[in-house]
């Protein structure tokens, strides 16, 4: 699912938790948005979608 992109600088400055096994949808929600954002993104993390996990995508190349 697409999600918004969190831009408030106190949460993006927050320390996020080191994912597990039950965060697949945010990776799959992670990529969403990345497709939808792919004109002006090359890769986001998991924060940048309202989500405090260590998570970072990349886009294809």
């Amino acid at each position: 699912m697409v999600k918004k992109i969190v831009r408030d600088p106190f949460f993006l400055q927050q320390k996020s938790e080191p994912a597990t096994e039950a965060d697949k949808q945010v990776i799959e929600d992670l990529l969403d948005t990345l497709k939808a954002n792919r004109e002006r993104c090359v890769g986001m993390a998991a924060n940048m979608i309202g989500v405090r996990k260590q998570i970072i995508v990349g886009g294809e190349q």
